[in-house]
């Protein structure tokens, strides 16, 4: 699965990690504003942050 936007198809478990990068300017989304995040991807980006590499 994709996903694009801040919405209620986004795992839960993964939507204050992806709000803080967004937050940080680190996601931004292409010209059409979509963040095109996978599965592996959100995880990744979870098991980062829960070790404190975003601050």
């Amino acid at each position: 699965m994709i996903y694009d936007y801040m919405d209620d198809n986004m795992p839960s478990w993964a939507k204050p990690t992806v709000q803080k990068l967004m937050d940080k300017g680190i996601f931004a989304g292409g010209s059409d504003g979509r963040l095109g995040l996978t599965d592996e991807m959100l995880r990744i980006f979870v098991i980062n942050d829960r070790a404190g590499l975003y601050g």
